[in-house]
């Protein structure tokens, strides 16, 4: 409400006036790529795994040297509303209203994956049905993301920050708390299960025990496409008043994000070790991605488990929200502007207001579709939506900033390739699927770059490459 009385423009809406303080901007980074596919997700695979994936958010910082030396530089010079703005000036406006598009389509699916799992695992520690759950993240989010716009967003993203790390630090001690021989016992307990192990050393693509190399490749594609071609988070890098402050958002979502999945991924070895010292406590209907809501809800005092509930509503409620925000933001920027559907700046303030409630009622209707009991694990569904959808921008990204030579026919006929390509890996082989987003970008620049050469064609590249970014 607050914001709300704020929000006079686009600009206020879109970027919050470019007023935001680089600590906050960099808070709402992390909770948006956290989620709860982090704060339920990670413990229940270190649980049933090990600590494999670890690696994969150690790709975080190295991407971030990407995101503040490349991206960074092209978005701030062209003053960006909409991260593929800069696909309408390297190639053309229709490479810019399908990244556009491609991220409209990612968006509302990943509102729904990650509403869907908090709602199971929340079934699980509260009364709520799945369905209630889901519905009533949905309609929060909705509610606040319309009248505040990304002032409000980036604001509760904060706040949901501490209250989700506070949460899992909570949970950690009280679970070494519950382990036979406290932190010496976990240690203990955890290491005879391999539980720590970080790397499967094998070249065997299919094999579940994902390989090292794998993640790495799987998780520095997935970054690259998240860091440098995702609106959620391009926008945040324009909400902040100059290029310094921007960078430091990164720097403190890279940092935020390391200790985040020390912890998260120790409280997936813990809940192990705690159930090895208490296995009579251990319902052997739960699905995998039950099974720290299931702690909260049987092992944890009232209050506390309270507290630890809201961490799981936060990590949600923070990415559904910049789902929508972000969305809208592409919607208005990229297409209505474009075609001059408005005849005043208040009447695409309206429009982006009322297509933030189109965008939350879409995403909460597949939230719904989402829960499926079949699904053994959301967290591998989501990587495979990933690397089907997100993979192409920042293919497209790579393509433009990498090469003189890439034109709009071949980012096209990239896409379009790398589509096929994996769809093919998706459908007709046994590939791992945290493989799935660098199969993703790898075949879109590939291809798309072969192409431009079969099918010369102009292309604007002043100060829009890496080649002309010191000009």
């Amino acid at each position: 409400v607050y914001f709300a009385r704020r929000s006079k423009g686009t600009d206020d809406f879109f970027r919050g006036g470019k007023r935001m303080v680089w600590w906050a901007a960099g808070c709402s980074i992390f909770a948006t790529m956290l989620s709860s596919l982090t704060f339920t997700g990670l413990p229940s695979k270190a649980y049933a795994t090990n600590w494999v994936y670890f690696l994969g958010s150690m790709m975080i910082p190295v991407v971030a040297f990407v995101a503040v030396y490349v991206a960074l530089p092209f978005y701030r010079r062209i003053d960006a509303t909409s991260a593929y703005e800069y696909l309408e000036k390297r190639f053309s406006r229709p490479v810019r209203m399908l990244g556009s598009g491609f991220f409209t389509l990612f968006h509302v699916f990943r509102m729904a994956v990650v509403m869907s799992l908090t709602g199971l695992a929340l079934s699980a520690a509260t009364p709520l049905t799945p369905g209630q759950s889901v519905v009533l993240m949905g309609v929060l989010s909705i509610l606040y993301c319309t009248m505040g716009g990304i002032s409000a967003v980036i604001w509760t993203d904060t706040i949901q920050t501490v209250v989700l790390l506070g949460g899992g630090v909570i949970a950690f001690c009280l679970l070494i708390g519950g382990v036979e021989g406290g932190f010496s016992g976990f240690l203990a307990k955890a290491g005879e299960a391999d539980k720590f192990r970080m790397a499967n050393f094998t070249w065997d693509i299919t094999s579940t025990q994902v390989a090292i190399w794998v993640i790495i490749l799987g998780a520095l594609a997935q970054n690259v496409s998240g860091y440098t071609a995702d609106q959620a988070v391009v926008q945040r890098y324009m909400t902040t008043p100059d290029r310094k402050m921007a960078a430091r958002s990164i720097w403190t979502n890279a940092v935020l994000s390391v200790l985040a999945s020390i912890l998260f991924f120790g409280i997936g070895s813990a809940l192990f070790a705690f159930y090895q010292s208490h296995p009579s406590r251990l319902d052997p209907t739960m699905t995998t991605d039950q099974v720290f809501p299931l702690f909260i809800a049987r092992e944890m005092p009232v209050g506390l488990a309270g507290l630890i509930v809201a961490g799981i509503f936060a990590a949600a409620q923070s990415t559904v929200s910049t789902s929508m925000n972000s969305t809208a933001t592409t919607l208005v920027t990229d297409f209505l502007k474009p075609m001059n559907v408005c005849d005043s700046d208040r009447g695409y303030l309206r429009a982006a207001r009322i297509l933030t409630v189109v965008m939350g009622i879409l995403g909460t209707t597949f939230g719904l579709v989402f829960i499926d009991p079949d699904i053994k694990s959301l967290f591998d569904e989501f990587i495979k939506i990933v690397g089907l959808i997100m993979g192409m921008l920042g293919g497209l990204f790579l393509l433009g900033v990498l090469s003189r030579r890439a034109n709009a026919t071949g980012a096209m006929i990239g896409c379009a390739g790398g589509t096929a390509v994996v769809l093919w890996v998706w459908k007709g082989t046994d590939v791992a699927g945290y493989f799935y987003p660098f199969v993703s970008v790898s075949s879109c620049f590939v291809i798309g770059l072969l192409a431009s050469y079969f099918f010369p064609g102009r292309s604007d590249t002043e100060g829009l490459t890496v080649h002309s970014l010191r000009k």
